[in-house]
């Protein structure tokens, strides 16, 4: 899977907790990374699994973006129904079937947390 589109997912899945990825490492198919707060000196490592279709996380950032500038996210909680965001993302142009997809791929993903190497708590997205 190409690089910069995971990348590029985590940028979009961070921005709706508010974070940016300071620094990031591949290591086979993990992502190993830390996240920052603006204004804050909270830091939190992370490690995503690889396990996702280019596709599929190619549609899930562009949810994650949506969401983000819908300011439809507060903390970890969508906060529209998820038949309201299919038609939001019906009105916006997406096809039914890509986006369940999205929707269905951001819910069942999580980023887990690393605190003191050992894998914690998890980043994730619901309704």
């Amino acid at each position: 899977m190409e690089q910069s589109i995971i990348i590029n997912f985590l940028k979009s899945f961070f921005t709706l907790f508010k974070a940016k990825i300071e620094e990031y490492k591949i290591v086979n198919k993990k992502i190993f990374g830390t996240v920052g707060w603006l204004n804050e000196e909270d830091r939190q490592d992370f490690v995503f699994k690889i396990d996702f279709d280019t596709l599929i996380l190619s549609r899930v950032k562009s949810l994650c973006d949506f969401l983000y500038e819908m300011n439809l996210v507060n903390g970890d909680k969508i906060i529209v129904s998820e038949n309201n965001l299919l038609e939001m993302l019906k009105k916006e142009g997406w096809s039914r079937i890509d986006a369940k997809e999205a929707v269905d791929g951001l819910c069942s993903l999580e980023v887990k947390m690393v605190d003191e190497g050992e894998e914690t708590d998890s980043f994730f997205v619901h309704f």
